[in-house]
């Protein structure tokens, strides 16, 4: 068979690990103990707007014992929104203790984000979709008016609203979709509308083949486009959410023909244009951001068209032939291409002055995670690796104790990712190597050999803690990695080659990553009767916005 599935998993895992590294934040943003409910260290609110918050979060904690803490921030400096928010808010113990009563608003000015952190006591009354409504439907139009004070300050009226029993007032609570087609679909029993839809459109259909079978009247065009019009409209009138989904279904449909029925050239553009359709649909339909929607229908298309291609014979015995030509082997010319599109990262870096330490250690991090999952490398040229890795590890230490000062590495350098991405680095390789080096049989020696691949890792993410740098360590690592071989060896045996007489497994990774922190100054404005320390917890709910 002409389609590779070793071929297809080292493109998807190797892709996924250069965005990584790439992409890998140099700075960390140290969580912040909050010891007033108004910490503004942007500045953007005044005087007269910090006293009418204040008025609003002690009627807050006076009637409901809940406290709402503010948090305004310039930058989360490359870090997660969800995952520092709920960092600060438990840092800061927001909440009375035991009851859990605690909620954080984080403002990101620079990166347009906003979030609504509740504590679990409150995750009933203050819903993950009331504080979606809140920022979707309240703060970010206010927001995008360029008026922040004014959003966080309608965004508190409507967190009191909420908590005093109250929502009900407030019309944009009422709904996710203030505007759009999604107002549509705001209904609550949108799964029951769907069944009864599909109950009138299987009654239409057997009554329309009675009429017709059984001569009740004379078979004419504008007679069935009335009958279906009749029904299409009646579906659209009492039931637009269903029908709503059933156009989303029917595009689905259509998405999936044009990947995988068709195999000529211009399928593929056909294929990209319906999954770009997605994007101005959803955005229109829903609100969602941007560049969710460019995330989202990036990945899942590339993986879409990934397969279309593993699956494309004639591409494939095109570029097999190319390769041929050219003196290498498909894989090897895939990995080659990738290496040298990887300069791409040192040219960014030089002009945007990184130091030449930062650009060879990355850069070498790249080429040698790249080669490191193409096998061939270990089978046939594994002394050559080898001489080469200690060579890019001598000029690293050159570069770094020789070639510029140490000031002007650490200004550029955080030393924690580095650390970390190396780890990456060692874990992922050694775990593909070991994946495709153990030959089993069995599902007994296969299980012992997947342990042994998750315990690698375990150990690896968990060096700091072995090496005493650090308290963190997680036995959940190893089940998450068992989990992930599962779940690839799976998916490998659905698509192996069928005349494969036993099984290879290619491995992926997880880990748990630990929390870098880089020291920042803050500044802290407004005061309060009202602090954290009570110690409530937090668990995630919530919900997040930008604009």
């Amino acid at each position: 068979m002409l389609w590779n599935p070793k071929f297809s998993f080292q493109f998807l895992f190797t892709i996924c690990l250069v965005h990584l590294i790439c992409l890998t934040p140099v700075l960390a943003k140290e969580p912040k103990l909050l010891t007033s409910p108004i910490t503004d260290e942007v500045g953007i609110l005044s005087p007269s707007q910090i006293t009418h918050l204040q008025s609003v979060i002690s009627e807050i904690e006076s009637k409901t014992g809940a406290q709402v803490f503010l948090y305004i921030i310039e930058s989360l400096v490359g870090e997660n929104l969800e995952s520092y928010s709920l960092q600060v808010a438990e840092r800061s113990k927001i909440g009375q203790k035991g009851k859990d009563n605690g909620v954080l608003v984080l403002l990101s000015v620079g990166d347009r984000k906003v979030r609504i952190e509740v504590g679990y006591g409150l995750e009933e009354t203050l819903t993950d979709a009331l504080c979606n409504r809140i920022i979707k439907n309240i703060m970010i139009p206010e927001f995008k008016k360029g008026d922040i004070p004014n959003g966080i300050l309608l965004g508190y009226d409507a967190i009191a609203l909420i908590l005093f029993g109250d929502a009900d007032s407030n019309p944009n609570l009422q709904t996710n979709f203030p505007d759009g087609i999604g107002t549509t679909i705001s209904n609550d029993n949108t799964v029951t509308n769907i069944g009864i839809s599909i109950v009138v459109i299987v009654v239409a259909g057997i009554v329309y083949f009675l009429l017709t079978d059984r001569k009740k009247f004379k078979r004419k065009i504008w007679l069935d486009v009335l009958y279906g019009g009749v029904v299409v409209s009646g579906l659209i009138y009492f039931l637009p959410d269903a029908v709503f989904y059933f156009f989303c279904f029917g595009v689905i449909a259509f998405n999936l023909y044009l990947l995988y029925g068709r195999w000529d050239l211009l399928s593929y553009l056909y294929s990209i244009l319906s999954l770009l359709f997605w994007i101005p649909f959803l955005q229109f339909s829903f609100h969602t951001e941007w560049i969710v929607l460019f995330w989202i229908i990036g990945v899942i298309g590339s993986i879409l068209l990934v397969i279309k291609l593993a699956l494309d014979e004639v591409l494939i015995t095109s570029y097999k032939a190319f390769a041929k030509k050219l003196g290498f082997t498909g894989s090897g010319l895939f990995f080659h291409t990738l290496a040298i599109l990887s300069l791409w990262f040192s040219i960014n870096s030089f002009l945007n002055q990184k130091s030449i330490f930062y650009i060879v250690y990355y850069q070498g991090l790249i080429l040698f995670t790249l080669y490191g999952f193409s096998i061939s490398v270990f089978q046939k040229h594994a002394i050559r690796y080898g001489i080469c890795f200690l060579l890019w590890l001598s000029v690293i230490y050159g570069l770094y104790f020789f070639g510029q000062s140490h000031e002007n590495i650490a200004k550029q350098i955080d030393y924690n990712t580095l650390f970390q991405s190396f780890q990456w680095f060692c874990c992922l390789v050694l775990g593909f190597v070991l994946a495709n080096s153990i030959h089993v049989k069995s599902w007994k020696t296969r299980s012992l050999k997947y342990g042994l691949i998750s315990l690698v890792w375990t150990f690896g993410f968990s060096i700091e803690c072995i090496l005493g740098f650090s308290d963190h360590f997680s036995v959940a690592i190893f089940f998450l990695s068992y989990f992930t071989l599962l779940i690839l060896h799976f998916f490998y045996t659905i698509w192996e080659e069928s005349d494969s007489s036993s099984y290879s497994s290619y491995s992926s990774s997880s880990s748990s990553s630990s929390y870098t922190s880089s020291s920042s100054s803050y500044r802290t404005s407004s005061s309060s009767s009202s602090s954290g320390g009570g110690g409530g917890s937090f668990g995630g709910g919530g919900s997040s916005g930008s604009w």
